[in-house]
């Protein structure tokens, strides 16, 4: 069974840059270019044939995809746990190694004496045992990280993840630091994104069950998807239903929710949108926070209309969500908020405030001179 391959073509021109990098001061520039996009691409194929075949050893169907910073395995099908996972995650950077040795080994023979050959197999050895000891690095995502997570994972659970994620957002920023210190500005560069990156997930883990590893709950939840995405949206509420009722809480519980709030809002359902959205009112995509704020307002809820009135402005800058957040500022009596927020809709296109501005619900605004003199302008 073939391992299928897809290069992007973003590889070759950060594997040429690399080489370009690293050659440009030679008297031969165009062709060791060339030799270390060769070596680029050997090692990162055969790093990632270390993950792939081993995945498909335990059973998985494997696909690989080199892209412009490095390589990618996908590991198809019953997922891995504890060794097995571990095992598929070392493997890659053993291959790595094993390339190494194996150019040093051609190295000390003495038989090659064609110096472009020389030079390739030199390359080939620097590249394999520096990217084998950097990816080690305890970092998600590189190989190390991940090993880390794995550990993590076998000893607590799902609350692995989360010490996996923090622990490596601790390392990534002390790598970044030490790589600038001593010159190597790219590799410092890419930690310190990997920092960011980790945070982020981080973020995103601290609300991670042992629901979020069922295979179960997963594999509804790719049916569910598969549903929304024809647009099968009876289909999928009764699903929806289930899948939120077994999770009870966590990421699969959280996206569920605000799947089903999302179909509840196109029916205007806001009372149950409300029900839904504000119990994990902290943990919304953008989308489901528009949602919110709009069922808060329906049921009154002003103080969190108040609260989503700014970040949900930013996300949409559309004037009803001014005039909604203008009213429930008027309701608490925040006359200035209120009058910001209805600035805000005259230049998102209401032009006339007049009707508005008798609605009941600013009357406890309307005798404060600061609501007069906007009235009057």
């Amino acid at each position: 069974m073939k391992i299928p391959i897809k290069i992007s073509p973003f590889f070759w021109v950060t594997a040429a840059l690399i080489g370009w990098i690293n050659s440009m001061q030679t008297s031969h520039p165009f062709i060791l270019t060339l030799i270390w996009i060769v070596v680029i691409f050997v090692s990162i194929l055969v790093h990632e044939y270390g993950h792939a075949l081993t995945s498909r050893y335990f059973g998985q169907k494997p696909r690989i995809q080199l892209v412009a910073f490095g390589g990618l395995t996908y590991p198809e099908g019953p997922r891995l746990r504890g060794w097995r996972e571990f095992l598929v995650v070392l493997n890659g950077p053993i291959f790595g190694f094993l390339l190494f040795l194996l150019a040093l080994f051609l190295l000390s023979t003495g038989v090659f004496e064609n110096p472009y050959i020389l030079y390739t197999l030199k390359i080939l050895t620097w590249v394999n045992l520096f990217w084998t000891v950097v990816n080690l690095l305890p970092v998600m995502p590189l190989d190390g990280g991940q090993l880390l997570r794995v550990v993590f994972e076998s000893v607590c659970g799902a609350k692995g993840i989360k010490y996996a994620t923090f622990t490596s957002m601790l390392l990534s920023v002390g790598f970044s630091i030490t790589f600038f210190f001593v010159g190597y500005f790219l590799v410092g560069a890419i930690f310190f994104l990997f920092a960011f990156q980790n945070f982020s997930a981080w973020k995103q883990s601290r609300v991670m069950t042992e629901s979020d590893r069922s295979e179960d709950l997963t594999g509804k939840l790719k049916e569910i998807e598969d549903h929304l995405n024809a647009s099968q949206k009876e289909e999928a509420i009764p699903k929806l239903e289930e899948v939120r009722e077994k999770a009870k809480k966590g990421m699969i519980f959280n996206l569920t929710t605000q799947y089903l709030a999302a179909l509840k809002a196109e029916k205007n359902d806001h009372q149950a949108v409300y029900e839904l959205l504000n119990p994990i009112k902290g943990h919304l995509n953008p989308e489901s926070k528009i949602y919110l704020h709009r069922a808060a307002y329906e049921v009154k809820d002003y103080p969190l209309v108040v609260e989503l009135a700014g970040p949900t402005f930013q996300l949409l800058p559309d004037p009803q969500i001014a005039l909604r957040s203008a009213e429930a500022c008027a309701a608490l009596s925040q006359v200035e908020p209120a009058i910001g927020w209805l600035h805000a809709a005259q230049k998102g296109g209401i032009e006339d405030l007049a009707p508005i501005l008798e609605k009941e619900i600013f009357n406890n605004v309307r005798n404060d001179p600061r609501f007069k003199r906007l009235s009057v302008d």
